[in-house]
């Protein structure tokens, strides 16, 4: 990845912009200058590997580090302000990392943690290496294996402790080479960036890309609707791309429905210019991808991915007409993938069967860090990982996801009910906001379907009795709730992704 950085600044003749972000435009000839202080900081020989524990704010200076780790041979464990001291001293012991490169900002979310682990990790200062480091030229760039580690990605460790997934610089290159091919990815794209960058949406699909093309990022703090609003409405009509989660184009679209007609046509206006909007990390409900539509003239991208295998499958970039909601699309280049049914039959080419979702290629992981049995559990003897998410797919090739085989698939009554789908249908209720759906434990029915809702502004209460007779109207009576619960707010980490086992929690009294 650090060679590929090199090449990129090569073709921009140095003056190409990598980055903007609240400290100005950064080029690529600065990126790799600065990228070289890191490695002389960390030392001259390869690391091979070793990991490197980083906490940075969104801006320049992350991917400057970063890009420093990977040019020295090391790996990169990115940690994130949002992590409770808890969660940062695990990923730190956890990963083997003895050192730590801090921004001075975020120094008070660390210090305690060292505190506890003494001599065993040292702590650098992200402005040691950027501002007194010394550069090195890249005659000078060691030679680092493609199959070194290169990047930590924790799981979100909803079913115990958190998984280092280790990717290589192999499997990360291969993933941002399928995206720049399949997205149609040039250096006139320009990116705004507005994600977490301590998941794989964040640092592979949405920086790493950019920087491979040799385009520009736009890099926000932190994803703020209005800012967002802003940047498109009162800022330069340059972008070209935007990626989020669909909880932020929830959100989008709530902030655009609230803005004055003026406004909002200068809103449409600027989105409607965009080459691509992408939705990724939970899956799209069916009104945000109409509403979406509707309101900004933008086809929603969604594509299907996971921590262990970056992206799998994408809609097509180039045919907003080709993309369907509620499917994820076809595998991307160099990416095999198949459906797999309780008894080991391969049935990808059997329309409509369902089966588990196993993927194969270059651009999967290589391990659970320090977990070996577990990563061997994860694979199929021939070498196809896992994935745990089901999936259907059509005559014409494209893929659809049920949810996961645990939580998101349902047995009730002799039926393989996905939750997922049940979601998509209630959120087309006008009264229902947001919803999630989950599978209650029955002595009858082997387990209940149950939703758990956030209701619209202005609505009271919204009772079994009274969702019953609309969703027998949209869809089988066996898939229909027969548990409702209204809260104020549903469970979801950092990516917006639901916690679904906090959901069924929800239904325990």
């Amino acid at each position: 990845m650090a060679k590929r950085l090199a090449r990129s600044q090569d073709s921009s003749k140095n003056s190409q912009v990598a980055i903007v972000d609240d400290n100005g435009s950064h080029t690529y000839s600065k990126l790799l200058n600065d990228a070289h202080k890191v490695r002389a900081t960390l030392g001259s020989t390869n690391l091979k590997g070793a990991s490197i524990a980083m906490l940075m704010p969104s801006s320049y200076e992350y991917a400057a580090i970063q890009w420093g780790i990977w040019a020295a041979g090391g790996a990169v464990v990115p940690l994130s302000p949002m992590h409770p001291e808890r969660e940062l001293e695990y990923f730190i012991t956890n990963s083997e990392a003895h050192r730590v490169i801090c921004h001075p900002s975020l120094l008070q979310n660390i210090e305690p943690v060292l505190g506890r682990l003494g001599d065993s990790v040292q702590l650098i200062s992200s402005d040691m290496c950027l501002e007194t480091g010394e550069s090195t030229s890249t005659d000078d760039d060691v030679a680092i294996d493609e199959n070194q580690s290169a990047l930590f990605i924790y799981t979100s460790g909803t079913t115990g402790k958190p998984k280092g997934v280790v990717h290589t610089h192999a499997s990360i290159c291969a993933q941002v080479s399928a995206l720049y091919e399949a997205w149609g990815w040039s250096a006139k794209d320009r990116l705004l960036h507005v994600l977490p960058l301590h998941h794989i949406h964040g640092i592979v699909v949405a920086l790493c890309t950019a920087l491979w093309a040799g385009a520009t990022t736009e890099m926000l703090p932190r994803f703020d609707k209005d800012k967002v609003w802003s940047r498109f409405i009162d800022g330069p009509n340059n972008l070209s791309i935007l990626m989020g989660v669909p909880t932020m184009y929830a959100r989008l679209l709530q902030t655009l429905e609230e803005m004055p007609a003026e406004r909002q046509k200068a809103a449409q206006v600027a989105i409607g210019k965009l080459r691509l909007t992408i939705a990724g990390s939970a899956a799209l409900p069916t009104s945000v991808f109409r509403k979406w539509h509707e309101a900004t003239g933008q086809v929603m991208l969604e594509r299907y991915g996971m921590s262990e295998i970056g992206m799998a499958l994408s809609n097509d970039a180039a045919d907003p007409s080709a993309r369907k909601p509620g499917s994820v699309g076809r595998p991307l280049p160099g990416v095999l993938v198949r459906l797999v049914d309780a008894d080991g039959t391969d049935v990808t080419e059997t329309s409509g069967a369902s089966g588990m979702i196993q993927v194969k290629g270059p651009n999967v992981f290589r391990e659970y860090y320090g977990m070996p049995d577990k990563t061997a559990k994860e694979f199929t003897p021939d070498g196809w990982f896992i994935t745990g998410d089901v999936g259907t797919r059509t005559e014409d090739g494209l893929y659809y996801i049920m949810g996961r085989s645990s939580v998101d698939i349902i047995k009730s009554g002799g039926f393989k009910l996905s939750a997922l789908e049940i979601e998509r249908e209630l959120l087309e209720h006008p009264s229902i906001a947001d919803v999630a759906v989950v599978g209650i434990p029955s002595e009858e029915w082997g387990e209940t379907v149950a939703a758990s809702i956030v209701l619209k502004p202005g609505e009271k209460q919204l009772a079994v009795a009274q969702l019953k007779p609309w969703c027998y109207e949209r869809m089988a009576h066996y898939k229909a709730p027969r548990i409702v619960k209204v809260v104020d707010a549903l469970p979801r980490n950092l990516m917006g992704k639901l916690d679904k086992k906090a959901v069924r929690a929800l239904f325990a009294d």
